[in-house]
């Protein structure tokens, strides 16, 4: 869900930040690395989430029908 998306994007932000500027060695460059991947994944999942979350509620507006000649008649009076 979005939620535990959003729950990823803050623990991967924790991630990239966590290894201060003073660090340097390969585990500084894999800890931002996940955290950069973490960040980017889960927000397209989010985006995407919400784009699907759209599409399913559209399914269900309803929509006009254009009136049939017969009903058009009657309510103009004919």
């Amino acid at each position: 869900t979005n939620a535990i998306s959003s729950v990823i994007v803050v623990g991967g932000l924790i991630a990239a930040a966590a290894v201060s500027g003073d660090v340097v060695g390969p585990n500084a460059w894999i800890a931002k690395g996940a955290g950069v991947v973490a960040v980017t994944l889960a927000s397209v999942n989010i985006f995407g989430g919400f784009m699907v979350t759209r599409r399913m509620l559209a399914m269900y507006k309803k929509k006009e029908r254009p009136a049939k000649p017969a009903e058009t008649a009657k309510a103009s009076g004919a």
